[in-house]
């Protein structure tokens, strides 16, 4: 633990950074997600638009289990964001108050050790 806190403390990376960086990175993550999942729906559509009978349909039944998936995963991706924001605040306010903790606990036993 104290290793981590010296890392953030040296300078290398703020601990803000880390958190923009780690959410920047989840949320391209979900954005790229949500696009690969309209292409692969969009290459099954292209499938069937010559078909006829059956294979129209299973086409047409793919493109709504595509669709469904899409839209599932835009309401995913949206929430995790939303979790993510909400995460990111409370790591900042442990990370304060485990900071001012350790302040408050050095200042309490500095007289103790100054008397020796």
């Amino acid at each position: 633990m104290e290793k981590g806190l010296d890392f953030f403390d040296a300078g290398v990376i703020s601990q803000q950074e880390f958190l923009e960086t780690w959410s920047k990175n989840q949320k391209d993550f979900l954005k790229h997600w949500n696009e690969s999942i309209k292409k692969l729906q969009e290459s099954f559509v292209k499938l069937g638009t010559s078909q006829d009978g059956r294979g129209k349909e299973m086409t047409d039944l793919f493109a709504s289990l595509f669709n469904n998936v899409a839209n599932s995963t835009k309401v995913f991706s949206d929430e995790a964001v939303k979790i993510q924001e909400t995460w990111k605040g409370t790591v900042e306010k442990q990370m304060e108050m485990s900071r001012e903790m350790v302040k408050n606990f050095s200042q309490l036993f500095k007289p103790v050790g100054g008397k020796k």
